[in-house]
């Protein structure tokens, strides 16, 4: 619902048949914020801008699906949806916190094996007296 709201606002004919001037600076200025920043050494930044959009066209999805099949208010919709959303990087951090002890087991026999074939080297003398004790 609010996606379609952003949507109409930002169509063409609302533009060029309010001849709102702002409107159009404001999308200019944009726009040329988005192709200097794509030209920049600072494109990376786009990739977390565009990750932003589609996460939350995500959560207007989720937000969509349980209007549609739940009476939930728009509020408790949106918190419902970003309950969900957020359902993944739940499983993943679960899945790399139940996956430690078995990479942290297998970094210490790595480790244990790279000790073993290191060998230390001491020098040998009869009457060596270490300078710092």
């Amino acid at each position: 619902m609010m996606l379609s709201t952003v949507f109409s606002m930002a169509s063409i004919e609302t533009l060029s048949a309010a001849g709102n001037t702002s409107a159009l600076l404001g999308y200019g200025i944009l726009a040329s914020l988005i192709v200097a920043i794509s030209l920049s050494s600072q494109r990376w930044l786009l990739w977390y801008v565009l990750g932003g959009v589609a996460y939350w066209l995500a959560v207007e999805v989720i937000h969509s699906g349980l209007m549609l099949w739940t009476s939930l208010s728009e509020w408790h919709g949106y918190v419902a949806a970003m309950g969900i959303s957020w359902l993944p990087l739940f499983a993943w951090v679960l899945y790399r916190a139940l996956r430690f002890e078995d990479v942290s087991q297998a970094m210490e026999q790595e480790r244990a094996l790279a000790a073993a074939r290191y060998v230390e080297h001491s020098p040998i003398y009869d009457d060596y007296q270490p300078r710092f004790e």
